[in-house]
């Protein structure tokens, strides 16, 4: 009965943040186009494909949080818990859409992240604040790079940030894995969707200048690095880091 009562109320939880988060992204989105109309035919290829339904987001997130309350049984990892989510949830399917990073909803996630950290595990900042710096810094500066030598923008400027509000939870020490894991499996479905997406008689140099959204891949290997740290594989992952 216990167990039932934790599930229900992280499945209210979730499916709560899921409506407001769903809001967030229209509102966004609408916001894109509005002031910046010219730019509205600038989307990715994912744009183009079958796009999830929001009941299926609020869906998928209602799951979560539910499963997430059952195995924390609402200690106050839950609610660390639940701001990750949330925040990567509401940045991929944004940038998914817009080839855009919100960030306002990152620098809320940051805010929230340190409050927790300073009521519940202050030990803890030093690390997650390295995480962010070293995580931010280290993709704007592979960006840095390849704008200098290639002459054109690889990495947008909002993967960077991703990339450190990720750091936060899983440290400076899970960073390689969570690049190693976003780079894979970026190749693999950014290049099938690329190749389903193709363009009758569109030649494949063409096909490989096409801009496609990182974030998600990133917010992917982010909560899965995250997950094998939390279940006990964190020596699996801090690995990656000496590979």
């Amino acid at each position: 009965m216990f167990d039932f009562a934790n599930i229900a109320g992280g499945a209210l939880v979730g499916a709560l943040l899921a409506w407001i988060l769903m809001l967030w992204v229209k509102v966004f989105v609408k916001e894109v186009y509005a002031t910046a109309p010219e730019n509205s035919a600038k989307i990715s290829f994912d744009s183009n494909s079958k796009n999830i339904p929001d009941w299926g987001i609020i869906a998928v997130m209602t799951i979560t949080a539910a499963v997430i309350a059952w195995w924390r049984q609402w200690n106050p990892e839950f609610f660390s818990d639940i701001i990750l989510v949330t925040a990567l949830a509401g940045v991929a399917l944004i940038d998914r859409k817009t080839m855009l990073i919100e960030g306002r909803l990152i620098a809320l996630a940051i805010i929230l992240r340190l409050c927790w950290l300073l009521y519940f595990a202050p030990q803890d900042i030093l690390n997650s604040l390295s995480g962010l710096l070293i995580g931010a810094g280290l993709l704007f500066f592979v960006g840095f790079l390849y704008e200098t030598f290639r002459h054109r923008q690889g990495l947008g400027e909002g993967d960077a940030a991703v990339l450190g509000l990720i750091g936060m939870w899983v440290g400076w020490q899970g960073l390689g894995a969570v690049l190693l894991i976003a780079a894979v499996t970026g190749i693999i479905i950014g290049g099938i969707s690329l190749l389903k997406n193709r363009e009758k008689n569109q030649e494949f140099t063409t096909l490989l200048q096409t801009q496609i959204p990182f974030a998600p891949y990133l917010c992917l290997a982010g909560l899965t690095v995250y997950l094998l740290q939390e279940t006990g594989y964190r020596n699996f992952v801090l690995g990656f880091d000496y590979f």
